[in-house]
Protein backbone atom coordinates (compact mmCIF):
# COMPACT_ATOMS: atom_id res chain seq x y z
CA UNK A 1 0.00 0.00 0.00
CA UNK A 2 2.70 2.14 0.91
CA UNK A 3 4.38 1.87 -2.73
CA UNK A 4 0.89 2.27 -4.39
CA UNK A 5 0.63 5.50 -2.54
CA UNK A 6 4.50 6.86 -3.97
CA UNK A 7 2.84 5.84 -7.19
CA UNK A 8 -0.25 7.52 -6.87
CA UNK A 9 0.66 10.75 -5.21
CA UNK A 10 2.72 12.10 -8.15
CA UNK A 11 -0.53 11.64 -10.28
CA UNK A 12 -2.36 13.48 -7.96
CA UNK A 13 0.32 16.44 -7.91
CA UNK A 14 -0.03 16.43 -11.67
CA UNK A 15 -3.86 15.84 -12.60
CA UNK A 16 -4.06 19.50 -13.43
CA UNK A 17 -0.96 19.44 -15.69
CA UNK A 18 -1.64 15.78 -17.18
CA UNK A 19 -5.28 16.90 -18.43
CA UNK A 20 -3.27 19.90 -20.32
CA UNK A 21 -1.17 17.88 -21.63
CA UNK A 22 -3.03 15.60 -22.73
CA UNK A 23 -4.95 18.12 -24.97
CA UNK A 24 -2.31 19.74 -26.12
CA UNK A 25 -0.69 16.14 -27.10
CA UNK A 26 -3.71 15.78 -29.19
CA UNK A 27 -3.24 19.37 -30.61
CA UNK A 28 0.04 18.64 -31.66
CA UNK A 29 -0.35 15.43 -33.12
CA UNK A 30 -2.63 16.95 -35.41
CA UNK A 31 -0.60 19.67 -36.05
CA UNK A 32 2.27 16.83 -36.85
CA UNK A 33 -0.12 15.43 -39.26
CA UNK A 34 -0.90 18.69 -41.45
CA UNK A 35 2.66 19.33 -41.80
CA UNK A 36 3.66 16.01 -43.28
CA UNK A 37 0.35 16.26 -45.44
CA UNK A 38 0.86 19.57 -46.88
CA UNK A 39 4.74 18.43 -47.28
CA UNK A 40 3.13 15.49 -49.30
CA UNK A 41 1.02 17.91 -51.38
CA UNK A 42 3.70 20.55 -51.88
CA UNK A 43 5.56 17.99 -53.79
CA UNK A 44 3.14 15.97 -55.33
CA UNK A 45 2.28 19.25 -57.17
CA UNK A 46 5.62 19.94 -57.65
CA UNK A 47 8.15 17.39 -57.78
CA UNK A 48 10.72 20.25 -56.47
CA UNK A 49 12.72 19.37 -53.29
CA UNK A 50 13.47 23.51 -53.59
CA UNK A 51 9.64 24.27 -53.32
CA UNK A 52 9.61 21.90 -50.20
CA UNK A 53 12.51 23.73 -48.64
CA UNK A 54 10.94 26.74 -48.88
CA UNK A 55 7.67 25.58 -47.03
CA UNK A 56 10.27 24.21 -44.13
CA UNK A 57 12.07 27.48 -44.31
CA UNK A 58 8.84 29.56 -43.58
CA UNK A 59 7.82 27.14 -40.78
CA UNK A 60 10.63 27.04 -38.67
CA UNK A 61 12.48 30.66 -39.86
CA UNK A 62 10.18 33.42 -38.66
CA UNK A 63 9.29 31.63 -35.31
CA UNK A 64 12.80 31.65 -34.33
CA UNK A 65 13.56 35.15 -34.96
CA UNK A 66 9.82 36.78 -33.64
CA UNK A 67 10.11 34.08 -30.58
CA UNK A 68 12.07 37.51 -28.34
CA UNK A 69 9.54 39.49 -28.78
CA UNK A 70 6.68 37.24 -28.18
CA UNK A 71 9.04 36.25 -24.86
CA UNK A 72 8.15 39.52 -23.95
CA UNK A 73 4.53 39.66 -24.72
CA UNK A 74 4.03 35.97 -23.06
CA UNK A 75 5.20 38.03 -19.57
CA UNK A 76 2.70 40.71 -19.89
CA UNK A 77 -0.29 38.73 -21.26
CA UNK A 78 -2.15 36.13 -19.30
CA UNK A 79 -0.39 32.82 -20.36
CA UNK A 80 -3.74 30.37 -20.26
CA UNK A 81 -5.79 33.29 -22.69
CA UNK A 82 -2.80 33.58 -24.81
CA UNK A 83 -2.03 29.43 -26.05
CA UNK A 84 -6.33 29.57 -26.02
CA UNK A 85 -5.63 32.72 -28.82
CA UNK A 86 -2.83 30.86 -30.46
CA UNK A 87 -4.51 27.70 -30.56
CA UNK A 88 -7.42 29.43 -32.09
CA UNK A 89 -4.95 31.26 -34.54
CA UNK A 90 -3.64 28.03 -35.85
CA UNK A 91 -7.04 26.55 -36.15
CA UNK A 92 -8.07 29.67 -38.69
CA UNK A 93 -5.29 28.72 -41.04
CA UNK A 94 -6.02 25.29 -41.36
CA UNK A 95 -9.46 26.05 -41.54
CA UNK A 96 -8.62 28.16 -44.62
CA UNK A 97 -6.63 25.84 -46.12
CA UNK A 98 -9.13 23.40 -45.80
CA UNK A 99 -11.86 25.79 -47.61
CA UNK A 100 -8.86 26.65 -50.75
CA UNK A 101 -8.65 23.03 -51.17
CA UNK A 102 -12.50 22.17 -50.86
CA UNK A 103 -13.08 24.69 -53.65
CA UNK A 104 -10.04 23.83 -55.72
CA UNK A 105 -8.39 27.36 -55.33
CA UNK A 106 -4.98 25.75 -53.03
CA UNK A 107 -2.17 27.06 -54.73
CA UNK A 108 1.90 27.03 -54.10
CA UNK A 109 2.10 30.36 -52.47
CA UNK A 110 -0.88 29.82 -49.86
CA UNK A 111 1.04 27.12 -47.81
CA UNK A 112 4.22 29.59 -47.28
CA UNK A 113 1.76 32.12 -45.89
CA UNK A 114 -0.22 29.52 -43.91
CA UNK A 115 3.47 27.78 -42.39
CA UNK A 116 4.70 31.74 -42.05
CA UNK A 117 1.14 32.33 -39.61
CA UNK A 118 1.66 28.74 -38.13
CA UNK A 119 5.06 29.72 -37.39
CA UNK A 120 3.93 32.88 -35.58
CA UNK A 121 1.23 31.16 -33.49
CA UNK A 122 3.37 27.79 -32.57
CA UNK A 123 5.97 30.56 -30.99
CA UNK A 124 3.33 32.16 -29.04
CA UNK A 125 2.20 28.72 -28.00
CA UNK A 126 5.54 27.12 -27.35
CA UNK A 127 6.98 30.11 -24.77
CA UNK A 128 3.77 30.30 -23.28
CA UNK A 129 3.05 26.53 -22.59
CA UNK A 130 6.72 26.55 -21.12
CA UNK A 131 6.28 29.37 -19.25
CA UNK A 132 2.93 27.96 -17.76
CA UNK A 133 4.70 24.94 -16.91
CA UNK A 134 6.35 25.89 -13.07
CA UNK A 135 3.19 27.39 -12.47
CA UNK A 136 1.20 24.41 -12.48
CA UNK A 137 3.38 21.81 -11.61
CA UNK A 138 6.06 22.31 -8.28
CA UNK A 139 10.36 22.11 -8.79
CA UNK A 140 10.08 18.59 -7.65
CA UNK A 141 7.80 17.37 -10.78
CA UNK A 142 9.23 19.32 -13.55
CA UNK A 143 11.28 16.64 -14.63
CA UNK A 144 8.58 14.43 -15.11
CA UNK A 145 6.48 17.05 -16.95
CA UNK A 146 9.22 17.95 -19.50
CA UNK A 147 9.57 13.88 -20.00
CA UNK A 148 5.51 13.68 -20.57
CA UNK A 149 6.15 16.77 -23.07
CA UNK A 150 9.17 14.88 -24.81
CA UNK A 151 6.60 11.69 -24.65
CA UNK A 152 3.97 12.98 -26.73
CA UNK A 153 6.51 15.02 -29.49
CA UNK A 154 8.25 11.56 -30.16
CA UNK A 155 4.76 9.72 -30.02
CA UNK A 156 3.73 12.62 -32.96
CA UNK A 157 7.31 12.15 -34.46
CA UNK A 158 6.68 8.07 -34.69
CA UNK A 159 2.84 7.91 -35.84
CA UNK A 160 2.55 11.31 -37.85
CA UNK A 161 4.03 9.55 -41.07
CA UNK A 162 2.15 6.60 -40.64
CA UNK A 163 -1.27 8.17 -39.68
CA UNK A 164 -0.84 10.62 -42.61
CA UNK A 165 -0.10 8.57 -45.27
CA UNK A 166 -3.06 6.34 -44.15
CA UNK A 167 -5.36 9.20 -43.74
CA UNK A 168 -4.33 11.01 -47.18
CA UNK A 169 -5.25 7.51 -49.12
CA UNK A 170 -8.20 7.37 -47.54
CA UNK A 171 -9.46 10.86 -46.58
CA UNK A 172 -7.39 13.11 -48.97
CA UNK A 173 -5.93 15.78 -47.74
CA UNK A 174 -8.88 17.91 -46.17
CA UNK A 175 -9.88 14.86 -44.99
CA UNK A 176 -6.59 14.96 -42.92
CA UNK A 177 -6.87 18.90 -42.34
CA UNK A 178 -10.23 18.38 -40.74
CA UNK A 179 -8.96 15.75 -38.24
CA UNK A 180 -6.88 18.69 -37.22
CA UNK A 181 -9.18 21.18 -36.80
CA UNK A 182 -10.90 18.49 -34.14
CA UNK A 183 -7.56 17.69 -32.24
CA UNK A 184 -7.40 21.52 -32.18
CA UNK A 185 -10.94 21.82 -30.41
CA UNK A 186 -9.56 18.56 -28.19
CA UNK A 187 -7.07 21.00 -26.96
CA UNK A 188 -9.50 24.28 -26.82
CA UNK A 189 -11.98 22.33 -24.54
CA UNK A 190 -8.92 21.33 -22.06
CA UNK A 191 -7.80 24.50 -21.68
CA UNK A 192 -11.67 25.48 -21.00
CA UNK A 193 -11.57 23.15 -17.67
CA UNK A 194 -8.29 23.78 -16.03
CA UNK A 195 -6.60 26.38 -14.30
CA UNK A 196 -3.43 27.74 -15.23
CA UNK A 197 -1.90 30.28 -12.23
CA UNK A 198 -0.59 33.46 -13.36
CA UNK A 199 2.32 34.52 -11.91
CA UNK A 200 2.03 38.43 -9.91
CA UNK A 201 2.09 40.97 -12.66
CA UNK A 202 5.39 43.04 -13.34
CA UNK A 203 5.93 46.47 -11.95
CA UNK A 204 6.44 48.13 -15.02
CA UNK A 205 3.96 47.46 -17.64
CA UNK A 206 4.80 46.51 -21.39
CA UNK A 207 3.37 49.12 -23.93
CA UNK A 208 5.15 50.42 -27.13
CA UNK A 209 7.38 48.75 -29.08
CA UNK A 210 10.28 50.79 -27.09
CA UNK A 211 9.01 49.38 -24.02
CA UNK A 212 9.16 45.82 -25.35
CA UNK A 213 12.78 46.25 -26.40
CA UNK A 214 13.57 46.74 -23.36
CA UNK A 215 12.23 43.99 -21.78
CA UNK A 216 13.75 41.52 -24.42
CA UNK A 217 17.29 43.33 -22.56
CA UNK A 218 15.66 42.92 -19.28
CA UNK A 219 16.02 39.20 -20.26
CA UNK A 220 19.41 38.96 -21.61
CA UNK A 221 20.19 41.04 -18.50
CA UNK A 222 18.94 37.69 -16.41
CA UNK A 223 21.08 35.74 -18.14
CA UNK A 224 24.10 37.60 -18.74
CA UNK A 225 24.32 38.67 -15.03
CA UNK A 226 24.48 35.01 -14.21
CA UNK A 227 27.30 32.68 -14.92
CA UNK A 228 25.62 29.24 -14.98
CA UNK A 229 22.79 30.69 -17.17
CA UNK A 230 25.71 31.36 -19.59
CA UNK A 231 27.40 28.26 -19.97
CA UNK A 232 23.61 26.84 -20.30
CA UNK A 233 23.00 28.76 -23.14
CA UNK A 234 26.05 28.41 -24.99
CA UNK A 235 26.35 24.60 -24.18
CA UNK A 236 22.64 24.05 -25.68
CA UNK A 237 23.80 26.02 -28.43
CA UNK A 238 26.09 23.69 -29.20
CA UNK A 239 23.94 21.05 -28.62
CA UNK A 240 21.47 22.38 -31.12
CA UNK A 241 24.17 22.85 -34.20
CA UNK A 242 25.32 19.46 -33.64
CA UNK A 243 21.70 18.01 -33.58
CA UNK A 244 21.01 20.24 -36.59
CA UNK A 245 23.77 18.83 -38.10
CA UNK A 246 22.90 15.33 -37.39
CA UNK A 247 19.31 15.67 -38.61
CA UNK A 248 21.46 16.47 -42.34
CA UNK A 249 23.50 13.53 -42.30
CA UNK A 250 21.92 10.63 -40.93
CA UNK A 251 20.09 10.03 -44.12
CA UNK A 252 23.07 10.23 -46.72
CA UNK A 253 25.03 8.46 -44.23
CA UNK A 254 22.98 5.49 -44.61
CA UNK A 255 22.07 5.84 -48.25
CA UNK A 256 25.72 6.24 -48.96
CA UNK A 257 25.56 2.18 -48.92
CA UNK A 258 22.19 1.24 -47.97
CA UNK A 259 18.61 1.64 -49.59
CA UNK A 260 15.95 3.56 -48.66
CA UNK A 261 14.03 0.46 -47.04
CA UNK A 262 16.96 -0.10 -44.64
CA UNK A 263 16.76 3.36 -43.89
CA UNK A 264 13.25 3.53 -42.99
CA UNK A 265 13.53 0.55 -40.74
CA UNK A 266 16.88 2.10 -39.00
CA UNK A 267 15.10 5.45 -38.48
CA UNK A 268 11.54 3.08 -36.87
CA UNK A 269 14.12 1.98 -34.23
CA UNK A 270 15.56 5.21 -33.54
CA UNK A 271 12.20 6.34 -32.97
CA UNK A 272 11.15 3.98 -30.63
CA UNK A 273 14.62 5.20 -28.50
CA UNK A 274 13.50 8.12 -28.38
CA UNK A 275 10.09 7.22 -27.17
CA UNK A 276 11.97 4.61 -24.83
CA UNK A 277 14.30 8.19 -23.56
CA UNK A 278 10.88 9.80 -22.88
CA UNK A 279 9.32 7.45 -20.92
CA UNK A 280 12.14 7.16 -18.83
CA UNK A 281 12.35 10.86 -18.27
CA UNK A 282 8.69 10.54 -17.25
CA UNK A 283 9.19 7.79 -14.61
CA UNK A 284 12.75 8.43 -13.55
CA UNK A 285 12.11 13.03 -13.17
CA UNK A 286 15.33 13.61 -13.37
CA UNK A 287 16.28 12.91 -9.65
CA UNK A 288 17.05 15.87 -7.14
CA UNK A 289 19.47 17.23 -9.44
CA UNK A 290 18.86 17.90 -13.45
CA UNK A 291 22.95 19.59 -13.41
CA UNK A 292 24.29 16.11 -13.56
CA UNK A 293 22.16 14.23 -15.40
CA UNK A 294 22.12 16.39 -18.15
CA UNK A 295 25.70 16.46 -18.85
CA UNK A 296 25.98 12.76 -18.09
CA UNK A 297 23.30 12.03 -20.84
CA UNK A 298 25.03 14.46 -23.29
CA UNK A 299 28.51 12.68 -22.78
CA UNK A 300 26.15 9.31 -23.58
CA UNK A 301 25.01 11.16 -27.10
CA UNK A 302 28.50 11.80 -27.95
CA UNK A 303 29.51 8.43 -27.33
CA UNK A 304 26.66 7.21 -29.94
CA UNK A 305 27.01 9.73 -32.20
CA UNK A 306 30.87 8.40 -32.63
CA UNK A 307 29.42 4.42 -32.95
CA UNK A 308 27.19 6.17 -35.98
CA UNK A 309 30.25 7.00 -37.16
CA UNK A 310 32.78 4.35 -36.79
CA UNK A 311 32.00 2.30 -40.33
CA UNK A 312 29.33 1.49 -42.71
CA UNK A 313 27.74 -0.66 -40.66
CA UNK A 314 23.97 -1.25 -40.30
CA UNK A 315 23.90 -2.46 -36.95
CA UNK A 316 26.34 0.17 -35.65
CA UNK A 317 24.78 2.83 -37.00
CA UNK A 318 21.54 1.69 -35.55
CA UNK A 319 22.80 1.31 -32.55
CA UNK A 320 24.45 4.86 -32.39
CA UNK A 321 21.33 6.38 -34.03
CA UNK A 322 18.88 4.86 -31.75
CA UNK A 323 20.89 5.60 -28.48
CA UNK A 324 21.47 9.45 -29.51
CA UNK A 325 17.80 9.68 -29.86
CA UNK A 326 17.11 7.94 -26.55
CA UNK A 327 19.26 10.54 -24.83
CA UNK A 328 17.39 13.54 -26.53
CA UNK A 329 14.41 13.85 -24.71
CA UNK A 330 16.13 13.06 -21.20
CA UNK A 331 18.60 16.27 -22.66
CA UNK A 332 15.57 18.69 -23.58
CA UNK A 333 13.72 17.33 -20.38
CA UNK A 334 16.66 18.00 -17.73
CA UNK A 335 17.90 21.78 -19.50
CA UNK A 336 13.79 22.84 -19.24
CA UNK A 337 13.90 22.01 -15.94
CA UNK A 338 17.01 24.09 -14.63
CA UNK A 339 15.75 26.94 -16.44
CA UNK A 340 12.28 26.84 -15.08
CA UNK A 341 13.45 26.20 -11.94
CA UNK A 342 16.30 29.25 -11.80
CA UNK A 343 14.27 31.73 -13.61
CA UNK A 344 11.31 33.50 -11.91
CA UNK A 345 8.14 32.78 -13.41
CA UNK A 346 7.55 36.93 -13.86
CA UNK A 347 10.95 36.44 -16.01
CA UNK A 348 9.84 33.34 -17.81
CA UNK A 349 8.52 34.80 -21.38
CA UNK A 350 11.27 36.92 -22.00
CA UNK A 351 14.62 34.51 -21.04
CA UNK A 352 12.55 31.55 -22.83
CA UNK A 353 12.04 33.42 -25.74
CA UNK A 354 16.02 34.21 -26.07
CA UNK A 355 16.80 30.98 -25.73
CA UNK A 356 14.71 29.29 -28.07
CA UNK A 357 16.14 32.10 -30.17
CA UNK A 358 19.80 31.74 -29.75
CA UNK A 359 19.31 27.89 -29.61
CA UNK A 360 17.10 27.74 -32.74
CA UNK A 361 19.56 29.81 -34.54
CA UNK A 362 22.30 27.31 -33.68
CA UNK A 363 20.71 24.41 -35.11
CA UNK A 364 19.88 26.22 -38.11
CA UNK A 365 23.43 26.91 -38.69
CA UNK A 366 24.52 23.59 -37.94
CA UNK A 367 21.90 22.28 -40.26
CA UNK A 368 23.14 25.04 -43.34
CA UNK A 369 26.80 23.47 -42.10
CA UNK A 370 26.81 20.14 -43.05
CA UNK A 371 26.54 20.04 -46.59
CA UNK A 372 29.71 22.01 -47.20
CA UNK A 373 31.68 20.41 -45.09
CA UNK A 374 30.72 17.26 -45.88
CA UNK A 375 30.89 17.50 -49.48
CA UNK A 376 33.37 20.16 -50.59
CA UNK A 377 35.82 19.01 -47.76
CA UNK A 378 35.69 15.64 -45.84
CA UNK A 379 33.94 13.48 -48.63
CA UNK A 380 37.07 14.24 -51.16
CA UNK A 381 39.49 13.63 -48.11
CA UNK A 382 38.00 10.49 -47.02
CA UNK A 383 38.02 9.17 -50.94
CA UNK A 384 39.71 5.91 -52.13
CA UNK A 385 42.98 8.61 -52.94
CA UNK A 386 42.20 11.31 -50.92
CA UNK A 387 44.74 12.99 -48.28
CA UNK A 388 43.13 11.08 -45.35
CA UNK A 389 42.36 8.10 -47.14
CA UNK A 390 45.88 6.47 -45.50
CA UNK A 391 45.45 7.92 -42.04
CA UNK A 392 42.01 8.09 -40.82
CA UNK A 393 40.58 6.09 -43.71
CA UNK A 394 42.38 2.63 -42.30
CA UNK A 395 40.06 3.59 -39.00
CA UNK A 396 37.03 4.34 -40.64
CA UNK A 397 37.08 3.24 -44.08
CA UNK A 398 37.31 4.93 -47.25
CA UNK A 399 34.87 5.73 -49.94
CA UNK A 400 31.54 7.70 -50.58
CA UNK A 401 29.54 8.55 -46.90
CA UNK A 402 33.16 8.22 -44.86
CA UNK A 403 33.18 12.06 -44.72
CA UNK A 404 30.41 12.31 -43.64
CA UNK A 405 30.76 9.55 -40.94
CA UNK A 406 33.90 11.18 -40.07
CA UNK A 407 31.96 14.97 -39.03
CA UNK A 408 29.50 13.01 -36.74
CA UNK A 409 32.29 11.55 -35.12
CA UNK A 410 33.86 14.86 -34.63
CA UNK A 411 30.53 16.21 -33.48
CA UNK A 412 30.32 13.39 -31.15
CA UNK A 413 34.06 13.69 -29.86
CA UNK A 414 32.73 17.83 -29.23
CA UNK A 415 29.72 16.55 -27.10
CA UNK A 416 31.68 14.36 -25.28
CA UNK A 417 34.60 16.96 -24.49
CA UNK A 418 32.10 19.63 -23.29
CA UNK A 419 29.64 17.38 -21.48
CA UNK A 420 32.49 16.22 -19.28
CA UNK A 421 34.76 19.67 -19.19
CA UNK A 422 31.17 21.47 -17.84
CA UNK A 423 30.05 18.13 -15.81
CA UNK A 424 33.47 18.51 -13.47
CA UNK A 425 33.05 22.34 -13.93
CA UNK A 426 29.53 22.00 -11.95
CA UNK A 427 30.52 19.74 -9.66
CA UNK A 428 33.76 21.32 -8.37
CA UNK A 429 31.78 24.57 -8.03
CA UNK A 430 29.37 22.80 -6.20
CA UNK A 431 26.23 24.21 -8.33
CA UNK A 432 23.03 22.22 -7.20
CA UNK A 433 19.46 22.82 -7.49
CA UNK A 434 18.97 24.19 -4.07
CA UNK A 435 21.54 27.06 -5.04
CA UNK A 436 19.72 27.00 -8.58
CA UNK A 437 16.40 27.49 -7.04
CA UNK A 438 17.70 29.93 -4.18
CA UNK A 439 18.88 32.12 -7.79
CA UNK A 440 15.34 32.15 -8.40
CA UNK A 441 13.64 33.13 -5.47
CA UNK A 442 16.45 36.33 -5.18
CA UNK A 443 15.42 37.45 -9.04
CA UNK A 444 13.42 41.12 -8.77
CA UNK A 445 10.02 41.48 -9.96
CA UNK A 446 9.26 43.48 -13.39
Amino acid sequence: MKHLNQLIEPIRELRNFIIFWLGQSVSEIGNRLTGFGLSIWVYQNTHAVAQLSLVLFFTILPGVLITPFVGALVDKWHRKTTIIISEIGAATVILTLALLLLTDNLQLWHTYVAAFFTSVCGSFQMTAKAAALPMMVSSNQMGRANGLIHFSSAVGQLAAPVLAGIIIVNFQLQGLLMIDLCSYLIGFLTLLIIDIPQPEPSIIPITGITAIFNNIFYGWENISSRLFLIIMLAFMTINSFVNGMTTVLINPLILSFSTATTYGSIMSIAGCGMLAGSIFMSIWGGGKKSISPLFIFSSLNGIALVIAGLKPSVPLITLGISLSFFTLPIILSTNATIWQNSVHPNVQGRVLGLFYTITGLGAAFGTLSASPLTDTILEPMLDVDGVLANSIGRLIETGPGRGIGFLMIMEGVLMLFVSIILFNYFYFQHIDEELLVGDRKTVENL
